[in-house]
């Protein structure tokens, strides 16, 4: 009867309160309801950022510590870009006012994530980690795709409503955030729940231009039919560092067969050639991240951005701030070797443990996937339309692995016992 009575209080404990509700849970709400639209709010996406530090700094929890070192390096790089003190490589242009700009998105992506982590935190407990699931669905995959084509937006010049049903498959927050949810059902549950969340990962992955997604389906697939979750995790991370390995020495043979393709291995190159030509140090922040105009030998000559004399201040500030789209690549082409290890050091600091039960494995080592891959072919950690839903991905798997370290410790307290399949998702 006791043991019951401290599951009951434990779960009591971690029950959404006013802090949940009137400050976390909101910034994940707008950054799901609106996809691609984020930047429709402006300077109000600032809000999340130091709404999420507040909420962290509420709970007293500890931030993410190889994600707080990285931080620190950066805003020391920051504030060192001021100065100049960076050597030079083929960047041409610097806007001090580019430095502010390019730091927020690593600021908000540490925010989010230590707010995730401060709120899972507390209800791993209890096992309800999937709180405001219907609202939080309707939100990612039926308001967002509303707001984004009304507000018309389109992907490589094609149809609006096009662009929005393609961009299930993008990794955007709206996408991340319901995957959270989707892939609990997955695991989770039995019956009609599994068979829906399936079939939605199956049709999106069948609907979608995007790559990326349906390497990710093909992971769920074969981790349903029996490869270990973080086996598959692991292929996936070797598997995509292989292919950019192997590809970047047919780049000029890669641009005539698939340009998109082809142009994320030249930026990866250009990173390279940074890294060397400043020593290991990086470029530093307020200069560009992409050249203008790209030469491929056998390929013509093709003008990547604007000329620099017909377009406005603002629109120069903006054009400084366009990534690499790998965020890996971007951190070592702005903070250097040091930079690149310490942010690869702290998203594998997330992998699951091996110790946690099957489903809760399988889940999180699913989510760690969407995390790399998502960081490893797109600018996610740069881009306010992907870094609060990764940021809540990461946060969760922080907080799952540091509850699983305090479970072994003291394994015997029912409440402190990880649910076996955190069995809080009605069927």
């Amino acid at each position: 009867m006791n043991g019951s009575g401290d599951q009951c209080q434990a779960a009591s404990s971690t029950r959404a309160d006013l802090l949940d509700q009137a400050v976390f849970i909101p910034c994940i709400c707008i950054a799901g309801a609106l996809g691609f639209s984020l930047r429709i709010i402006g300077p109000f996406y600032l809000l999340i950022p130091v709404l999420c530090v507040i909420y962290a700094c509420c709970r007293k929890t500890t931030p993410p510590r190889i994600l707080s070192a990285y931080l620190a390096l950066c805003l020391l790089w920051a504030a060192l870009s001021h100065y100049r003190v960076f050597p030079a490589s083929w960047q041409l242009f610097f806007l001090d006012e580019a430095i502010g700009r390019q730091i927020v998105p690593v600021i908000s992506f540490f925010a989010v994530a230590w707010a995730s982590k401060a709120y899972f935190w507390r209800r791993l407990p209890s096992g309800d980690i999937f709180a405001y699931e219907p609202l939080i669905l309707f939100l990612c995959l039926v308001l967002a795709p509303l707001v984004m084509i009304q507000q018309g937006v389109s992907y490589q010049n094609e149809d609006a409503t096009i662009s929005v049903l393609a961009a299930y498959g993008a990794f955007i927050n709206n996408v991340t955030i319901s995957m959270f949810f989707i892939l609990g059902r997955l695991f989770f549950t039995l019956g009609w729940s599994r068979a829906v969340a399936g079939a939605t990962i199956a049709l999106i992955a069948v609907t979608t231009h995007f790559a990326q997604f349906r390497l990710f389906a093909a992971i769920v697939l074969a981790t349903l039919l029996g490869m270990p979750a973080r086996f598959a995790a692991v292929v996936v991370t070797a598997g995509l560092t292989m292919s950019y390995a192997v590809q970047m020495h047919n780049i000029p043979e890669l641009i005539v067969t698939n340009p998109n393709a082809g142009l994320r291995l030249i930026f990866i190159e250009d990173t390279v050639t940074s890294v060397k030509d400043t020593s290991g140090l990086g470029i530093g922040f307020g200069t560009e991240s992409v050249r203008w105009t790209y030469r491929v030998p056998g390929a013509t000559e093709f003008q990547f951005m604007p000329d620099v004399r017909e377009i406005t201040q603002d629109r120069l500030l903006e054009l400084l701030s366009r990534g690499v789209h790998n965020s890996f690549a971007q951190a070592a082409l702005r903070t250097g070797v040091l930079g690149s290890l310490l942010l690869v050091c702290a998203i594998f600091a997330a992998f699951p443990p091996r110790s946690l039960p099957q489903p809760v494995r399988a889940h999180a080592s699913l989510l760690f996937a969407i995390i790399f891959v998502a960081s490893f072919v797109n600018p996610a950690l740069e881009s306010p339309v992907q870094l609060v839903g990764i940021g809540l991905l990461y946060g969760y798997l922080l907080a799952l692995r540091a509850r699983a370290k305090a479970w072994c410790r003291v394994p015997s307290p029912s409440s402190l016992r990880l649910p076996s399949q955190l069995s809080l998702i009605p069927n």
